[in-house]
């Protein structure tokens, strides 16, 4: 008896230690966190996990990092390097808020951390308030002077506030400070890339793999990268897009050119665009990532480093006349569809990938709505090209009565070789800067395009013309922010161009 109940009262006291936790953790945090406190010996300080923290983020394992993070911050511990990584991380994931208020936590910790100011410049920059964004990053300056990423942060901020000069200035000063700072070269050919200097612009648009998670190709080949020598002609050349459709459909043109040279080229690219690259003559054996990843012999070259490859410019384009073709079938086909609508038919698409928006295309999506602005001075339909994000503000849309009849047909046909061919029987593209602009330029479609006010580096930041679409008409931003103003300069041109 003495024996049993003994047991029982041991019993009750494991029970009696055991850790409970507040309901905002998921029950995978939750055996995380009890592997956290279970593996930890009695004499580890939190000094000493806060270090493993560390190591998992410098490591780049983010997401282990992030439960560390969150579990000490929920117990109460307060240490600046804590809520400044943490921030960090919930910024990369998107979650800007959150990255804020935990970023300036730090800073209320310790006052003078100027890493911490330089992150919230970051995230300041990515919720798009310039100026805050700005001072945050001098203060990181101010209190450390050699903090290389502060200067970088600082070039960043002052290129999307049209400071070019100064933005030049700040991402050599943070070269100078640490010569293998990749961000900072990155950062440096954006901004030289955007003032036109192709040729140092494209040398350092070649760190984006080293200094931009989001820039990925599509596929993991084992051959090995040529850089800026030159792949010897008949020598088997593999190249791989990456980024957004937008650059496929753009820099995809330099594939027949490459092998009229003489290469043996093999071109991967995304799935989705595949019977569009057949249709166009590109290639006529487009390869998944998965068949790429197959070829053994010969080198490979990611797409965006064509440019640099074969040393393109805005005097030397060398592939400029429509390259984009869908099929005649296909044309036919829509031709019959929209013919029993009244014309001219202005095909239009306003919302890019908001995942792409996050940093340097912020702000190159325009609301729907702005396109009243050309329903209530023409004669006209509109035809939505829309897919995916953004398409939702049809149903809510002032105007839904300005569409095609046939305008849900439409909705339902994603193929890109299809799309051509509606393109094709429009009259006239308006678009903002995603794909559409891309596929409807390099079928040589009359098109225009609302920029916002700092661009993507491709456009430039003058003239209302593009090397890259001699059919392509750009209407740029007066000020930030002002898409209505821009829309009321598209209805007047377009108001002129229908009453010639």
């Amino acid at each position: 008896m003495e024996e049993s109940r003994k047991e029982e009262e041991q019993a009750k006291k494991k029970i009696n230690t055991f850790t409970t936790f507040p309901v905002q953790y998921s029950l995978e945090e939750i055996k995380y966190i009890i592997s956290i406190s279970t593996n930890a010996t009695r004499e580890q300080s939190k000094e000493q996990i806060i270090n493993q923290a560390f190591e998992c983020h410098s490591k780049g394992n983010t997401s282990e990092a992030k439960k560390y993070y969150k579990y000490f911050i929920n117990q109460g511990f307060k240490d600046h390097r804590v809520f400044s990584n943490y921030g960090a991380i919930l910024k990369d994931l998107g979650n800007l808020p959150e990255a804020d208020l935990y970023t300036r936590k730090a800073i209320d910790i310790k006052p003078n951390y100027a890493k911490a100011f330089s992150n919230l410049g970051n995230i300041l920059r990515d919720l798009g308030n310039l100026q805050e964004a700005e001072l945050s990053a001098r203060k990181a300056i101010d209190i450390k002077p050699d903090l290389a990423e502060a200067h970088s942060t600082l070039g960043s901020i002052l290129r999307d506030l049209g400071k070019l000069k100064e933005a030049e200035l700040s991402l050599y000063k943070a070269i100078e400070i640490n010569p293998e700072f990749s961000e900072a070269y990155f950062n440096l050919s954006l901004t030289e890339l955007l003032k036109g200097n192709y040729k140092t612009g494209l040398d350092n648009y070649e760190y984006r793999f080293k200094a931009n998670k989001s820039v990925i190709t599509h596929c993991n080949t084992k051959l090995k990268r040529i850089d800026n020598q030159k792949s010897q002609v008949g020598k088997k050349l593999l190249v791989i897009s990456e980024q957004g459709l937008g650059d496929t459909l753009q820099f995809m043109r330099y594939i027949p050119y490459l092998r009229n040279q003489g290469h043996d080229i093999s071109f991967c690219a995304q799935e989705k665009l595949h019977s569009l690259i057949k249709a166009s003559g590109i290639d006529h054996h487009p390869l998944t990532p998965e068949q790429a990843n197959q070829i053994s012999e010969g080198a490979w070259i990611p797409l965006l480093s064509l440019l640099r490859y074969l040393q393109v410019n805005p005097i030397n384009p060398i592939i400029s006349k429509p390259y984009i073709s869908s099929t005649d079938e296909l044309i036919k086909k829509w031709k019959n569809i929209l013919s029993k609508e009244r014309r001219p038919i202005i095909g239009i698409n306003w919302q890019g990938n908001p995942n792409s928006e996050k940093t340097t295309l912020k702000g190159r999506s325009l609301p729907l709505e702005t396109f009243s602005y050309i329903t209530k001075k023409n004669n006209l339909k509109l035809l939505s090209l829309q897919k995916g994000f953004g398409s939702n503000q049809l149903e809510h849309c002032s105007f839904k009565n300005k569409f095609v009849d046939c305008q849900p047909e439409i909705n339902s046909t994603w193929d890109f070789l299809e799309n051509a061919a509606i393109i094709q029987n429009c009259d006239l593209i308006i678009t903002s800067d995603t794909s559409i602009a891309h596929l409807a330029g390099g079928m040589g479609k009359s098109t225009w395009m609302p920029l916002h006010q700092i661009p993507d580096w491709r456009w430039g930041l003058k003239g209302n013309t593009t090397f890259w679409y001699p059919s392509m008409r750009l209407f740029r931003q007066n000020e930030r922010h002002n898409w209505k103003e821009v829309m009321e300069r598209v209805s007047n041109q377009l108001n002129t161009k229908m009453y010639k």
